[in-house]
């Protein structure tokens, strides 16, 4: 992995790190890694990318980490996780550019300068695309506060357009006419994301396949860690077999939450409100993970019952997760 240093982002509760000026960018990671995605695309259609082999980890040396890492998985779209240090959550963010607009996915939970290191982001691109702006649509995965914590930011931001995080505010933005069980098309401008409604973590909890990549963005639904059900088991049930549904006849490249809980022990969990994770387990899923959720699911016979899994473990009404 190799980390070039341009600059580090100030933080508003650490000292940021001295450098030589310019942004902290996470490159793609191993190129064997680069290799076998690149076959993979050019037999499906899919724009390759690279995920890193680790992620900043929020500690343990808070002073020398900047708020955001930011990792170009290709030149079209950048991941961003907020670090530890701010905040135990570390969610990941996601911008995506099209032609005409760029979207992104979730501000994060709050205590950073959000709005900035997005604009820094925007701005390398513009200069790579010898653009000189493009419009910005800031909307979320789902609607819960450790997601949404940067929207004021972007509320008065120019060239900006905020999707409210609740249910009726999704379903106006992108058109639904029949939700949950509708899956309507975004268009950032060659660029066509599908939008899946998924329910049952939270109301207003969507899924977003990217045709480009073929990566499937699933928020608090499905990623390595503890997966609350927040709503019934029958919405929860039927967003899950909505999403298996979807993907049966599509690549996958990657599945990807919006944390990271596990480790790479199998079974293993780190505790809640945990701020340094040294052996965290990898951000990206696959479509077996989702068929494993699936079947567990499908175990319980229309009663919650909490259960461990090799690389997740699906849960009751946040914080609980008895066994």
């Amino acid at each position: 992995m190799t980390i070039h240093c341009d600059e580090l982002l100030p933080s508003e509760t650490h000292k940021p790190r001295a450098s030589r000026g310019g942004l902290a960018w996470m490159l793609a990671g191993a190129l064997t890694l680069a290799g076998a995605i690149a076959a993979q695309a050019a037999e499906s259609g899919i724009r390759p990318g690279v995920l890193p082999d680790r992620w900043l980890l929020g500690g343990p040396n808070c002073v020398e980490l900047p708020e955001f890492q930011i990792h170009e998985y290709n030149p079209d779209l950048y991941i961003l996780r907020q670090s530890g240090c701010s905040n135990d959550e570390k969610p990941f963010l996601y911008l995506l550019f099209g032609q005409n607009k760029a979207l992104l996915l979730d501000t994060g939970a709050g205590k950073t300068s959000v709005a900035r290191t997005v604009k820094t982001v925007i701005d390398h691109w513009l200069e790579r695309n010898k653009k000189a702006s493009i419009p910005l649509v800031v909307g979320h995965l789902h609607g819960h506060d450790d997601h949404t914590g940067g929207d004021p930011q972007f509320a008065s931001a120019p060239d900006t357009t905020l999707i409210a995080p609740k249910a009726d505010a999704v379903k106006a933005f992108f058109g639904f006419k029949v939700w949950p069980k509708e899956i309507v098309q975004y268009d950032l401008g060659g660029r066509v994301l599908d939008i899946i409604p998924i329910p049952g973590h939270d109301d207003n909890s969507i899924a977003i396949y990217d045709r480009q990549t073929g990566l499937l963005l699933t928020g608090d639904t499905l990623y390595p860690g503890r997966i609350y059900v927040n709503d019934t088991l029958a919405e929860f049930a039927a967003s899950i077999e909505r999403l298996v549904d979807f993907t049966k006849d599509k690549p996958v490249t990657h599945i990807l939450g919006t944390h990271v809980e596990n480790s790479r022990t199998p079974y293993k969990e780190y505790a809640i409100h945990t701020v340094y994770q040294p052996d965290e387990h990898v951000l990206e899923l696959g479509r077996a993970h989702l068929l494993e959720l699936q079947d567990a699911v499908k175990r319980m016979n229309g009663t919650l019952k909490p259960v461990s899994l090799r690389d997740f473990s699906v849960c009751g009404k946040y914080p609980t997760c008895e066994r």
